[in-house]
């Protein structure tokens, strides 16, 4: 079931913001429904990598993910 949501936002943005949608053959409601249901999906997959990685335990002071991201990547890429 769809319901009318209010929006405050500055007059030259909504101009843009128009454009932009006829540029995409859609809706502001579309882009707008859209970018909101990304917003909380993002933020449920956070909450969740949270969890995961509290259940390890805290890393040694001494961790430096930094260098081992580095580490890996030119072993990949660097021959």
């Amino acid at each position: 079931m769809k319901t009318k949501l209010t929006l405050s936002i500055d007059e030259e943005k909504v101009k843009k913001i128009k454009r932009y949608a006829q540029q995409k053959e859609t809706s502001v409601s579309n882009i707008v429904e859209e970018h909101f249901e990304k917003l909380v999906t993002k933020q449920k997959e956070k909450l969740d990598i949270d969890k995961i990685v509290g259940a390890f335990g805290k890393a040694p002071k001494s961790f430096d993910w930094k260098k081992i991201k580095t580490e890996y990547l030119l072993k990949k890429y660097v021959k």
